[in-house]
This record gives structure tokens, sequence and C-alpha cells, in this order.
């Protein structure tokens, strides 16, 4: 398993933001894209129930701010990890399903995350580094995201503005979806 190309797409991630009553946030989801891991879903039912990969960020809070009709939002640093499911479960309208897998690898972001949105429409842009790693076997496999993503990946998601019925516990969720890029060079922690 040699590491993906620098700037080569390595995932493409299907989520939901969460707000929760304190007004913390959250994102969680799944991949259809993990750098060549296959297959990725239990089954001919692709979505989040039947994904043997999963992500869950650590809770963060959010600075927004409004500049014309744009509503911007500075969101902290902060981490997320990705999980393998022998048997999915996931299931958005329980966030914590996202996170029962073994857990495989801890990205830390390394700045602020910028989001933007206008109309139906936000986008953002991070880059996260790659703190942990934990070799793992699927499929007949051995797998280490370490081999895979040395330096880390930069991602730019899309999200609806258009608010979706929460789970309990939570006053929003919005659907989005990220594409990653292998990141390269060193990463200099701030």
């Amino acid at each position: 398993m040699d590491p993906h190309p620098i700037a080569g797409v390595v995932w493409y991630a299907i989520g939901r933001f969460y707000e929760a009553q304190d007004g913390s946030l959250q994102d969680l989801g799944y991949f259809a894209h993990l750098g060549g891991i296959e297959p990725l879903f239990a089954g001919p039912h692709h979505g989040e129930g039947s994904a043997f990969f999963t992500f869950r960020a650590e809770p963060f809070t959010a600075r927004k701010f409004q500049n014309g009709d744009l509503s911007v939002s500075l969101d902290a640093t902060g981490s997320f990890t990705l999980y393998l499911n022998r048997e999915p479960c996931g299931d958005f309208s329980r966030p914590e399903t996202f996170s029962r897998g073994e857990p495989i690898a801890t990205f830390q972001r390394l700045s602020s995350v910028v989001g933007t949105s206008v109309g139906p429409l936000g986008t953002n842009l991070f880059s996260a580094a790659l703190r942990s790693s934990t070799p793992f076997h699927f499929q007949g496999r051995s797998w280490n995201l370490e081999r895979l993503l040395p330096h880390g990946i930069t991602q730019l998601g899309v999200a609806s503005t258009t608010a979706m019925t929460p789970p309990t516990g939570f006053k929003t969720m919005t659907p989005f979806v990220g594409s990653a890029m292998a990141a390269g060079g060193s990463v200099r922690w701030p």
C-alpha cells in the first residue's frame, strides 16, 4: 500500500452536521470512497446503514459572522476519528452509531475552518494531519492509513443550508459531502 499521490482524491465523505442544544457542533458520516479500500458497503444498498467505514468529530464550537448575504462560521480546530464497522449500523437519527466501530485513525484539523453559506449552499475547506493510525485487517488485506495518508488530507465540503428534522437532543441537522485530497510534504503543528 503506497501513499496516495499528493493532491489525488483519497476520499468522498457523506455526512451531516449536528448542532446540540448547547450550541456545540459535530459532524459525522460515512465514506463512499476511501483510498482504494473495497468494498465500502455490505450488500447492494449503499448508505449509512451499510457502510463499513464511518467518521465522527469531537464536538466543537463555531463563531458566526455576517458579510452581506454571506453567512460565515469560524470553526475551532479539533479532531475526528475514522472507524471500521465490521457490522455496519450507521443511522443518522442516532449519531452515536457512527462511532461504534474500531477506531482506525484520528485526524487533527490544522487551523480554524472557515465555512461560508449563501442561499441554499454552504462550503468549507480545511486541512487535517494524521495524529494516530492503527493497522487493521479487512477483506483479507492489511491496511494502515498512516501508509496511505502519511501527511493527512485537505477537504472541500459542500453542504445544504436547509435544515432537516434533527434527532432528539439536537437543534439542527444539515447534510454535506466532502472530497478530500492527500496532503503532501511535512506537517508543521501550530
